[in-house]
């Protein structure tokens, strides 16, 4: 058998295993035939694979549940382009930590507290600033922020995901600021830190990463402002109009109706907190389809893009040679023709 721990994202076909993982879901089923098996899903931090268990379904899946640990035995088999595991055993294995088997950021967890630190410093407007405070100078609030996911399979969906793109939103909006001196800095950077605080409650990162039955039922934007109103309920003299906009800012986040939003921005500050919230989400599918290619140099059908997304090599890798024989590449001198 082959060492324990094995990654997921290393199977290969033929493969006999001996390993512990997370059974992140189980069903079982009837063949046509009418004997019971197993449908599976197992993960470790590195992902998830499909596993089928066609004997003593029943007597092994009974005593188990989502969420537990599980030692397991079987071969890999490709099914439909895909590893899949047949099982010969499957039992609980009490003595495993499930924590070790969720993925999680794969930032430095310190670096990303830090960077919010700084975001959170650059908020000048008093009233703003203790807000903030009073969120993240929160123990209690700060750990289950920490954990967070920042969505259930979309973007930044592990441990510390909710952390790493509420720090990328903040920066982009630090700049963003930057750039149009119109903007309320302040009130733009408050709801960059603050737009998706509802996915503490919404998200558990389980395991297996899943919603809430508040998230199912309200879902986040409706959580978070219901989070905002308690925490500004505790802060005597802050302006109502001010707290209105915040309220609108995470309200509106979404940008419509259609992905979640009861209102559509209607401040300057919320239109640019919609866009940069959505080019973070969706810069990380661009990324996370890149990372897990396709065939040729397109990645295969991405749902929630509508689209394929391009995996080859960028025009400058197969630049010619100057004259000189150095390979040229794009600079400021190099005119950009549209």
């Amino acid at each position: 058998m082959a060492e324990e721990r094995v990654s997921l994202n290393d199977l290969q076909e033929g493969q006999s295993i001996e390993t512990v993982l997370l059974l992140a879901r189980k069903q079982m089923m009837t063949t046509k035939a009418g004997k019971p098996y197993g449908a599976l899903r197992l993960a470790d931090a590195g992902g998830e694979v499909e596993a089928k268990l066609w004997d003593q379904a029943e007597e092994l899946l009974g005593p188990l549940c989502a969420g537990q640990v599980v030692r397991v035995t079987g071969r890999v088999q490709l099914y439909q382009g895909q590893p899949q595991l047949v099982l010969t055993s499957l039992a609980a294995e009490p003595n495993a930590d499930p924590a070790q088997f969720v993925p999680k950021s794969p930032q430095d967890l310190g670096l990303l507290w830090a960077r919010l630190g700084a975001i959170k410093q650059a908020v000048a407007n008093k009233h703003l600033q203790r807000l903030v405070r009073a969120f993240f100078d929160d123990q209690d609030f700060r750990r289950a922020f920490e954990r967070a996911p920042a969505a259930k399979s979309a973007h930044h969906a592990y441990l510390h995901g909710l952390l790493e793109h509420t720090v990328s939103v903040g920066e982009a909006a630090l700049a963003l600021a930057e750039h149009y001196p119109d903007l309320e800095r302040d009130l733009l950077l408050c709801g960059a830190l603050l737009h998706d605080l509802g996915k503490v409650e919404e998200l558990t990162i389980g395991p297996p990463l899943d919603y809430t039955d508040a998230g199912r039922l309200e879902g986040h934007v409706v959580l978070g402002v219901r989070m905002l109103d308690a925490r500004l309920a505790k802060l005597k003299g802050f302006p109502a109009g001010l707290a209105g906009h915040l309220r609108h800012l995470i309200v509106s986040h979404h940008g419509s109706e259609q992905f979640g939003s009861p209102q559509k921005p209607k401040l300057p500050e919320a239109l640019a907190l919609h866009l940069l919230d959505d080019l973070d989400a969706k810069l990380f599918m661009f990324r996370a389809a890149r990372e897990a290619n396709g065939e040729g140099h397109w990645s295969g059908f991405q749902r929630l893009l509508e689209r394929h997304v391009y995996t080859g090599p960028t025009p400058w890798d197969e630049s010619p040679a100057d004259p000189a024989g150095e390979t040229r590449k794009p600079g400021p001198d190099i005119p950009t023709l549209f």
